[in-house]
């Protein structure tokens, strides 16, 4: 690999954020794994140049947790597992905490999300281990305000409020680049999934809102992920008008964004609305949904 290759791989990563932010993983997933296969396939080939093979290997590592999440968003859990391995031995060969620590936050998510709390909190501890710049810090206390609400534990509200009051201020120059998305309003989308764990729908839906309302007009996966939460827990309030009104938000964006991450919420609430008798214009729409 010569320099050249190492700008291209970079353009290629790039580009599948930016598609992810405007459509959802689903359909990039085997573009963006067959890229990482292909390049650590080279890699592993040796065809570096000495002075080229630390940044070669950390670009590599990168593509690797682009493609992982990818996964991740798109219900392929086992595959986002084994990307996000990958992808940290490269990063940890390379000497890039940066991106260990990216990753190593995604796999704390990962494993929430799929009811290893318990793992979380572990990965969490690896994280806690490294130096951390403070929006690094407020990432990782949203992984363990989230795996430690999963385990019913309410002095998870307590790591969420000092997050929110933290923000505002923790932008570094020391930041790394990919920190881009650690905002309040990502704080306030993981304070709702911490009310929402703690039984709490009622004081999730104010933040899905805001979440939902702060989301960037370029960034409709975002939106989509928000709105979806959102419809599920005003299901589970019955809150039929205003849940009616998020779901019809959800079939705009439906259109041009797939996330099986937000699939899955939606197919839940299509049950519970069926359970609580749900009128049926909402009961239809969520049909819909749980259908695709």
């Amino acid at each position: 690999m010569a320099s050249d290759d190492i700008d291209q791989l970079r353009a290629s990563t790039a580009h599948l954020v930016r598609l992810d932010g405007e459509s959802g993983g689903t359909a990039l997933v085997p573009v963006a794994a067959r890229a990482f296969r292909e390049a650590s396939a080279r890699l592993a080939a040796g065809n570096v140049p000495s002075s080229l093979e630390a940044d070669c290997t950390a670009t590599v590592a990168e593509l690797g947790e682009v493609a992982a999440w990818l996964a991740f968003d798109a219900g392929q859990h086992g595959r986002a597992r084994r990307l996000s391995s990958a992808a940290l031995r490269l990063a940890r060969r390379a000497g890039d905490t940066s991106m260990e620590l990216f990753l190593l936050g995604n796999l704390a998510l990962m494993e929430q999300e799929t009811g290893r709390a318990r793992d979380a909190l572990r990965t969490v501890e690896l994280v806690e281990r490294l130096p951390l710049s403070p929006r690094v810090r407020i990432m990782t206390a949203l992984r363990r305000a989230r795996a430690t609400a999963s385990l019913g534990d309410e002095r998870a509200a307590e790591l969420l409020h000092r997050a929110r009051t933290e923000v505002g201020s923790s932008v570094r120059s020391t930041d790394p680049a990919w920190a881009w998305w650690v905002d309040l309003r990502e704080v306030t989308h993981h304070e709702a999934g911490v009310w929402s764990a703690l039984g709490r729908p009622d004081r999730a839906v104010d933040c899905y809102a805001a979440a939902l309302d702060a989301a960037p007009d370029d960034y409709p996966w975002a939106s989509y992920l928000a709105a979806a939460h959102l419809v599920s827990v005003l299901v589970e309030v019955r809150s039929w008008a205003e849940a009616e009104r998020a779901a019809a938000q959800v079939a705009a964006l439906a259109t041009g964004v797939r996330s099986a991450r937000a699939s899955a919420r939606l197919r839940d609430a299509a049950l519970a609305a069926r359970r609580s008798r749900a009128p049926g214009g909402l009961d239809d729409l969520l049909i819909a949904f749980a259908s695709r």
